[in-house]
């Protein structure tokens, strides 16, 4: 019960345990068989080097837990600032990522905040364009909004509408 409260409200609760839960059942399987078959036989040697390996690998991996937490707290909370509409806040945050050695998700997350940005402000200048009745400009900026953006979701509804 407690692990469930933690992995909804604590984000290096939440890591750690899904780490440990990655590695711990196929760690428990080998296990099985490492202690319940005849000594020397393959299936147990194999089993016995998957442990070593498995061990091997989680300890490699809780020594990379706290820069991975790091880097989840900040796309996080730049993906926060990016449905808020605070894309040069988001973008500033997600620069935080170089910091980390994490250059290429920062550069992807940089443009992602870009591209919502000018989807953003197409959707604005398409309304604007509405209120100022140019119909046929704000359907052609409606159009060219990507389809991968949230002002997307909105651009369509106002194509819908204005079919209608």
């Amino acid at each position: 019960m407690v692990a469930i409260i933690l992995m909804i409200f604590s984000l290096p609760a939440r890591e750690f345990l899904k780490l440990t839960f990655m590695f711990g059942m196929p760690f428990m399987v080998f296990l099985h068989f490492a202690v319940h078959k005849p000594k020397f036989s393959p299936i147990r040697i194999i089993s016995i080097i998957a442990l070593v390996g498995i061990t091997g690998g989680y300890i490699y991996m809780l020594t990379d837990l706290p820069e991975r937490i790091e880097t989840n707290r900040i796309i996080s909370e730049g993906a926060t600032l990016v449905v808020e509409g605070k894309y040069k806040e988001a973008i500033s945050r997600y620069q935080e990522l170089e910091e980390l050695g994490r250059v290429e998700k920062m550069h992807k997350k940089i443009a992602e905040a870009r591209r919502e940005q000018a989807a953003s402000n197409s959707l604005a200048q398409a309304r604007k364009l509405l209120q100022e009745g140019n119909q046929a400009a704000a359907i052609k900026m409606l159009n060219s909004i990507p389809d991968n953006t949230r002002a997307a979701r909105e651009a369509q509804h106002l194509l819908k509408e204005l079919r209608e």
